[in-house]
Formats: structure tokens, sequence, C-alpha cells
């Protein structure tokens, strides 16, 4: 899961003016608005990335997990008077650097070989009448299913490094102007109910 953080010293000069003439409540209404329009940004940019972005379900000609489009559907937004978060509940991390995965519970990874394989764990596969074996000394998971044969599922890995992929999620820029474009539709709102 990662945090967005909507930040008022991030927005123009000119708006940093008009928040700070502004109490308690108004501040969260603002931060609220702020958070709520990046958060609205996120999760249609990972709508869209979703449809297509499918590298690794290609490659093995599976059909993709739906992962991206998962997270820009639960995508949310909080706020307080100190500030605004957008959270997206998915391990996007790599967003910004890069990442290592290491397993948690076993000594391997399971990477899918094949299209059966994507998006399941080895579990699941079992469940679904594969019967599996890791061959001695070898890093890779074979499986046996009636009708299907005899296949390698799972490569085998103590550790994988994925590179950073800026375009999991969109640019600084977008985000401070849809940020900015929250922070000017609380400021009209307020300065409506005053009138």
């Amino acid at each position: 899961m990662i945090k967005v953080t909507t930040n008022i010293s991030e927005t123009s000069v000119k708006l940093e003016k008009w928040v700070a003439q502004v109490g308690g409540a108004g501040r969260r209404m603002i931060y609220s608005r702020a958070a709520y329009h990046v958060a609205n940004l996120v999760r249609n940019y990972l709508l869209r990335l979703g449809s297509w972005k499918h590298i690794w379900a290609e490659r093995l000609g599976a059909q993709p997990t739906g992962f991206l489009q998962n997270a820009g559907m639960e995508t949310t937004s909080h706020a307080s008077e100190n500030g605004g978060e957008v959270v997206i509940p998915a391990p996007l991390g790599r967003a910004f650097h890069d990442v290592e995965i290491r397993p948690k519970k076993w000594k391997y990874l399971t990477i899918p070989a094949a299209p059966e394989a994507y998006g399941k764990r080895a579990s699941i596969l079992a469940d679904h009448g594969w019967r599996l074996y890791m061959p001695p000394g070898k890093r890779f998971i074979t499986g046996y299913k009636k009708g299907v044969g005899s296949k390698i599922l799972y490569w085998l890995h103590e550790s994988v490094k994925q590179e950073q992929d800026r375009e999991l999620l969109p640019d600084d820029k977008s985000m401070r102007e849809a940020a900015n474009a929250g922070v000017i539709v609380a400021l009209t709102e307020m300065r409506r109910r005053s009138s």
C-alpha cells in the first residue's frame, strides 16, 4: 500500500496565502477537496493503465489479473485539518524506486511459467486438480493435470528485483495540478457560503 500526501506547501504561493487565512474546519475541507481530486486522478489513471498494461500476462498468453484496475477502484482519500492523503491499497512503490521482492514464508518465490499459473498461488492450482512436483535440485515446479498433461508451472527464485516504473502512477505535476484544482474548488465553495 502506498500513500500520496497532499501538502499545501506544494501548491502555488497564491493558494497558500488563502489557505493560511482559513480556520481548522476550513482547512480540513480544503485538504479533503485536494485529496479527493488527486484520488480521482489516480483512480482514473490506474483504470486506464490497467486496461492495456499486461506485459507478463501477454508473454505467457494468460488472462490479466485486473491488479491495476482493482487498485484504482479501491483508491480512497482522507483528510484532517493538518493534511490530506490518498491511499492506494496496492504495492505500487516501484513507481518511485526499484523494488526487491523476497519470500516471507518459504525459501523461494514462485514466478509463473505457464498461463495456468499466472496470478495464482501453487495451492490454488493444487485445489484445481493439478499435482505439483519440485524435482530435486531444480528450481522449478512442474504440474500434471488430467486432460492437460505435464508442464513447468513455476520458476523458483530467492528474490526478484523490479525496476522503477514511474508510469504506474500519474506524474508529480499532474497530481499537483489536481490538488490545486481541489483547493480552488474548496475556496470557491467557502466564498459562496460566506456571501
